[in-house]
């Protein structure tokens, strides 16, 4: 199942910026595309009503949530397969992934069982009228079912991006979405033969889409590709799962309470109405194109760092997360200062309703204002995620999230604000957390990687790489 092809080791020998940018640039229009899927759905149920499009702006809180259980092995899988291709030894990182899928499965079934029986009273949850609550069930019924599916495909994408290829899984994924935004209409509106489905038809098209997906890995994979280490077994000492899930566990609790966390945001938004409920998810999409330039200098620095402390260079890992800060804070100075002067135009992609824009227009302006502070938080954060050390940054996380969720109610009964008091919690926890992650990440810990799996690897070879210098994996 494993090529024997060697991976390139191109990222380890080239400069880090053109590096960070060869694999930044794809991983952008790949997480861009992946928030089109709701995106896309999100603006054809527009012509429903606002109900339609609160319970699918909405419905993504809870899917991060359930793909959030994925990250358990996925991140697991990013630091497994990234260090192990840069120690050399391909074989053992083909052992993660294959027992990283297979685990992306059985957490996939847990999902379509809480679709199947769970979808409504979800809504319920979050307060949401009947109305957003029938529609939102019918919704979210179908994609949890079909759990497995994304699950498997974003496992597949860590594979590729941990060794290395950001550009297939784009490919992968244009394909995708090209077919979601042609199916979408068909479905909901209906087609000469084809009945009108409404949001079930949105549904079920984002379903497909994500099936062409998951498939297109599988033929990448059954070639043998050179960034798809695939192995049943492995010389040297075993890689367990779980070994994969106490790196991803406490990184997917990050995830997980990301998502608990918007859900109370949602609840007490619906208490002033709709539209704040609406605005809560519109929002939250616009917020979506600033997380994708983020995560994708993160995800290519997770790539970088993974690498390059298996290889035995951690000077060249903190090089790489060094420039991804740089550059995400110039570009969050740029979507401040759009988002601040022209917040109507953003809120009018999602609804016309002027109650939704009265709220919406305030929120963003506010919400503006943290966008560098996010910026910094997520590069810092995915890009660690490829040393495989992760509980520090989910502990701090996770304190920052629980405290919020008790404000989320609190804060705009205090002030008598509404929504708006939620966006005004929302950047002042977020600069509070943002501070103590980066703090703990000066103190250079991570950079001790996954020695010890990597000392135990027969194939490790990261001494003898002509590129690796002497410097021993611990220093500065």
């Amino acid at each position: 199942m494993s090529s024997p092809a060697q991976p390139s080791r191109f990222t380890l020998d080239e400069p880090i910026p053109r590096a960070l940018m060869r694999l930044a640039g794809p991983a952008f229009l790949s997480f861009g595309l992946r928030v089109a899927y709701q995106w896309v759905d999100a603006l054809w149920v527009r012509g429903l009503g606002v109900n339609a499009t609160a319970a699918v702006t909405t419905s993504m809180f809870v899917m991060w949530f359930a793909l959030s259980f994925n990250d358990i092995f996925a991140i697991g899988i990013t630091a497994y397969v990234s260090q192990l291709i840069g120690a050399g030894d391909r074989r053992r990182a083909g052992v993660a992934a294959y027992k990283g899928l297979r685990a992306s499965v059985l957490f996939g079934l847990i999902g379509s069982t809480a679709g199947l029986f769970f979808a409504r009273p979800i809504y319920g949850l979050m307060g949401s009228s009947a109305g957003v609550a029938d529609e939102g069930g019918r919704y979210l019924s179908i994609v949890l079912a079909a759990a497995p599916i994304p699950m498997m495909a974003l496992t597949c994408e860590s594979i590729m991006r941990a060794a290395g290829d950001t550009r297939t899984p784009l490919v992968i994924d244009f394909c995708a979405v090209a077919l979601n935004a042609i199916v979408d209409p068909i479905l909901i509106y209906g087609w000469g033969p084809i009945p009108a489905m409404g949001v079930a038809g949105a549904a079920w098209a984002t379903v497909g889409a994500q099936a062409t997906m998951l498939a297109g890995y599988l033929v990448v994979a059954s070639r043998g590709h050179r960034a798809f280490p695939l192995a049943r077994r492995a010389e040297g000492a075993p890689v367990r799962v779980g070994g994969l899930a106490r790196v991803g566990l406490p990184a997917a609790l990050i995830g997980m309470m990301f998502s608990v966390v918007y859900v109370a945001f949602a609840r007490s938004a619906a208490r002033f109405g709709a539209a704040s409920l609406a605005v809560i998810g519109i929002a939250n999409r616009i917020e979506a194109i600033h997380f994708c330039t983020a995560a994708a200098i993160g995800t290519a620095g997770a790539a970088l760092v993974g690498q390059n402390l298996g290889a035995g260079r951690p000077e060249r890992a903190s090089e790489a997360i060094r420039v991804g800060v740089g550059w995400i804070v110039g570009i969050s100075l740029i979507l401040t200062a759009v988002l601040t002067l022209f917040p109507h135009a953003f809120v009018a992609m999602f609804s016309g309703d002027p109650a939704v824009h009265a709220v919406g227009d305030r929120y963003l302006r506010v919400l503006a204002t943290c966008l560098v502070f996010v910026g910094v938080e997520v590069v810092v954060i995915e890009s660690i995620l490829g040393s495989g050390h992760t509980a520090a940054i989910s502990t701090i996380f996770t304190a920052v999230s629980l405290l919020r969720i008790p404000l989320a109610f609190w804060v705009p009964d205090r002030f008598g604000n509404g929504a708006i008091g939620i966006a005004w919690l929302i950047v002042v926890t977020c600069v509070v957390r943002v501070a103590l992650i980066v703090g703990w990440a000066a103190r250079g810990t991570w950079k001790r990687g996954l020695a010890r799996e990597l000392r135990a690897s027969p194939g490790a070879v990261a001494a003898a790489l002509p590129s690796a210098t002497s410097e021993p994996p611990g220093a500065a």
